[in-house]
C-alpha cells in the first residue's frame, strides 16, 4: 500500500509538467500557430522563476514570472508569423535555441559559480483531506496540482461551451471564414498563443520551483518536446491532453520507481522510456490524429 501510495503521489507532483505545457500547445495551434518552441520556453521560465524565487523571497513571484517568461516566447512566435510571415517551424526552432541559450546565460550571469546554490521558496501546499492512503496522493498536493486541474476544466468548458471557444476554433479551421463574419483573426491567434505559451512557461517553472527546488541546466530534459507529441496525438483537443499528460506523467513515475529500486537497469534506459513511449503513441495513433485546417498558415486579409 505504502509503494503504491508514493507511486500515485508521484504521479500526480509530474502531472502538471505535461499536462500545462501541451495544454498550452493545443490552446496556440487551435488557432492555427503550431507552438514548437515549448522546451525552449519552459528552460527559460525555469531560469527566470527561479531567480525570481530565491532574490525575492516569495513562491508567487517567480512562478508569475515563469509564466510571464512563456508568454514573452509566445508573443515572439506569434509576432514574427503573423507579421513578418516567417514560419512556425523556424520560428520554433529558433525559440527552442534561443532558450536553452538563454536559460544557462541568465543563470550564471545572476548567480555565477557558486558550490552552494541556494534553494527556492517552498511551493505553497493545499491539504484537502486527512493523510488517508491513495486519496490523499490525489487531493494534498502543492498548489499547481490545484492550479492544473482548473485550467484543464476551464479550457474545456471555454473551448466546446462557450463562443470564445467557437471564434477559437474557427480562426483555427478556416481563418478567411471567420474573418468574413467578424472574428477578429489576428487578435484571436495574439491571445491563444501567449495564454498558451504562458502555461508553458508555468509548467517550466514548476520544476525548479516544486520539483527539484533549484535550477540545473537542462532541467526540462526534453518534456517540452513530449508534449507537442501529447498535443499531436491528442487531436488538439484538452481532455485527451490531460488523459496524455496522465500516461508520460505515469511512465516517467515508473522509471524514477525502477531507478531508486536498484533493479539493476541502466538509468539511461530509464531516461529513455518518456520518448520510446511517445514513438509508440504516435504509431498507434497515427491514422486519428487530427490537425485544425489553418495550423502553421498566417492569414492575411485581401
Amino acid at each position: 500500500m505504502e509503494f503504491l501510495d508514493e507511486f500515485i503521489r508521484n504521479i500526480v507532483t509530474y502531472l502538471p509538467i505535461y499536462t500545462l505545457a501541451s495544454l498550452g500547445i493545443v490552446i496556440g495551434g487551435r488557432a492555427g500557430i503550431f507552438n514548437i518552441s515549448g522546451e525552449g520556453a519552459m528552460l527559460a521560465a525555469a531560469s527566470a522563476g527561479y531567480l525570481s524565487a530565491v532574490f525575492s523571497g516569495n513562491w508567487y513571484v517567480g512562478f508569475l514570472v515563469s509564466m510571464l517568461m512563456g508568454a514573452l516566447f509566445g508573443f515572439l512566435l506569434v509576432f514574427l508569423h503573423e507579421e513578418m510571415k516567417v514560419n512556425q517551424f523556424i520560428i520554433g526552432t529558433s525559440l527552442v535555441i534561443l532558450g536553452m541559450g538563454l536559460s544557462d546565460f541568465i543563470y550564471k550571469l545572476v548567480v555565477g559559480i557558486k558550490f552552494y546554490i541556494p534553494d527556492a521558496p517552498p511551493s505553497p501546499e493545499i491539504k484537502v483531506i486527512p493523510d488517508i492512503p491513495i486519496l490523499s496522493a490525489f487531493l494534498n498536493q502543492n498548489i499547481v496540482v490545484y492550479f492544473t486541474y482548473i485550467v484543464v476544466i476551464l479550457a474545456y468548458y471555454i473551448m466546446y461551451k462557450t463562443r470564445i471557444g467557437i471564434e477559437l476554433r474557427a480562426v483555427g479551421e478556416d481563418p478567411k471564414a471567420a474573418d468574413v463574419v467578424g472574428i477578429n483573426v489576428k487578435m484571436v491567434r495574439y491571445l491563444a498563443t501567449i495564454i498558451g505559451s504562458a502555461l508553458i512557461g508555468a509548467a517550466g517553472g514548476y520544476l525548479p520551483l516544486v520539483i527539484t527546488g533549484t535550477y540545473t541546466p537542462n532541467i526540462s530534459s526534453g518534456r517540452g518536446f513530449i508534449a507537442v507529441g501529447i498535443a499531436i496525438f491528442a487531436s488538439w483537443r484538452p481532455e485527451r491532453t490531460f488523459l496524455g499528460a496522465i500516461l508520460f506523467a505515469t511512465i516517467e513515475s515508473l522509471a524514477l520507481q525502477m531507478q531508486v529500486s536498484e533493479i539493476g537497469i541502466p538509468y539511461q534506459f530509464l531516461l529513455m522510456l518518456p520518448f520510446v513511449a511517445l514513438l509508440v503513441v504516435m504509431a498507434i495513433f497515427k491514422g486519428k490524429i487530427e490537425f485544425p485546417a489553418s495550423i502553421g498558415k498566417p492569414y492575411s486579409r485581401e
